[in-house]
């Protein structure tokens, strides 16, 4: 995916640059432009919505890195 729209509280308010499944999240993983102002906002981390495929999905930021810098998973 790319280019899609990222909206907040009903207002486009920014774009997708890149994205897809991220086997270690278990989940869909999307990065993408937001105005500084949201994300710098904890309140608002839980509120996006992007249109994929016409369709809208709940999205929310990710405030840490989805990686494990100390291999805890790897390690079990």
């Amino acid at each position: 995916i790319h280019d899609e729209p990222v909206f907040h509280g009903g207002e486009c308010v920014g774009f997708v640059t890149s994205g897809g499944y991220a086997h270690h999240s278990r989940a869909s993983v999307a990065l993408a432009y937001v105005p500084a102002r949201l994300a710098d906002d904890e309140a608002a981390h839980g509120g996006f919505e992007v249109e994929v495929l016409g369709r809208m999905v709940s999205a929310r930021l990710a405030p840490e890195p989805l990686y494990d810098p100390a291999g805890e998973r790897m390690r079990g």
